[in-house]
């Protein structure tokens, strides 16, 4: 029965992003943006995270401009359902005439640290279209591994990694990150993670984001330290035109190889988040605040307890 739900499922997917993938790009914005205002309305529980969490990121804002916020990052996940249904199709060209890198914060940050046999680590957040940011790198003759936990449906996600792969990018599965990162490093190739969800205390360490405690992954400042690879902070964002993009990279950061130290861990790790937070304090539309990102706190508190999540 399960097997027959995913399949049905999978079929209903993709049927549904094959619709939007024949519909002009604006007419595929807003059918995609009117859907999730409809998932706004009728979605209380992630509202109701979503609200808690932006309330911990500006307190110093009143409860109208959360809302507002919280109503438009719903659409903007409409917008990236629109760009997903177009990544079977994307064509490097297509890629580069919609998304650009940002003068002077772009491509000369990468070119400054990578030369032949440097792997580079990238580090990035649920922001903005973020699929189509290595798809748009790997277009420019950029490509990279990037780390994903595998989708419960098997046929979703057998069909996700051959869309993740075009352009020569490559998937490494969530279980195998470190092993698989040090491999393509080693080789070096890139590798990029995505560090903006909430994890178990005994897979993270706790940095501040919005100055409380958020649980976030060492495995990218473990491997950084291990090989002495460069991390930049990279991350796509709305351009003034609708439908089209642009990709910021921050300078990178070159840690000494071979130190493992625990404080040296945190403070690579917090220098991460604090990067992760100047975007979506830049962009507070564009990130995924419906997320429990704060649920692991160090004295065992719940945030979002009280709030029926």
């Amino acid at each position: 029965m399960k097997r027959a739900a995913d399949w049905l499922f999978y079929l209903i997917v993709r049927g549904f992003l094959t619709c939007l993938a024949v519909l002009p790009l604006r007419v595929a914005y807003f059918t995609c943006e009117m859907i999730a205002l409809l998932v706004y309305l009728l979605d209380a529980k992630h509202r109701r995270i979503g609200l808690i969490n932006l309330k911990i990121a500006f307190p110093e804002r009143d409860v109208r401009w959360h809302k507002r916020v919280l109503r438009r990052s719903f659409m903007r996940v409409g917008e990236h359902a629109a760009e997903l249904s177009r990544l079977p199709s994307l064509t490097g060209a297509d890629a580069l005439s919609r998304v650009s890198y940002e003068p002077g914060r772009g491509l000369e940050n990468y070119h400054a640290v990578k030369t032949d046999g440097t792997g580079i680590l990238f580090v990035t957040a649920h922001i903005s279209a973020w699929e189509l940011l290595p798809a748009a790198h790997a277009a420019s003759g950029h490509p990279l591994n990037f780390i994903v936990r595998p989708l419960d449906n098997p046929y979703l996600d057998a069909w996700s990694l051959r869309v993740r792969n075009r352009h020569g990018n490559g998937v490494i599965a969530k279980h195998q990150a470190v092993r698989r990162s040090l491999q393509v490093l080693r080789q070096g190739g890139d590798v990029g993670f995505l560090i903006d969800q909430n994890i178990q205390e005994k897979e993270g360490v706790f940095v501040p984001l919005f100055g409380k405690p958020a649980c976030t992954t060492t495995s990218v400042a473990a491997l950084a330290l291990k090989t002495g690879s460069p991390v930049i902070p990279g991350f796509i964002y709305p351009a003034d035109r609708k439908g089209h993009y642009r990709i910021r990279f921050y300078p990178a950061t070159v840690p000494k190889a071979g130190s493992s130290h625990d404080d040296d861990i945190k403070r690579l790790t917090a220098a991460f988040n604090g990067y992760v937070e100047e975007m979506i304090r830049e962009f507070p539309d564009c990130w995924l605040w419906g997320h429990r990102r704060f649920r692991t706190q160090p004295d065992g508190s719940d945030p979002y307890a009280g709030a029926g999540v």
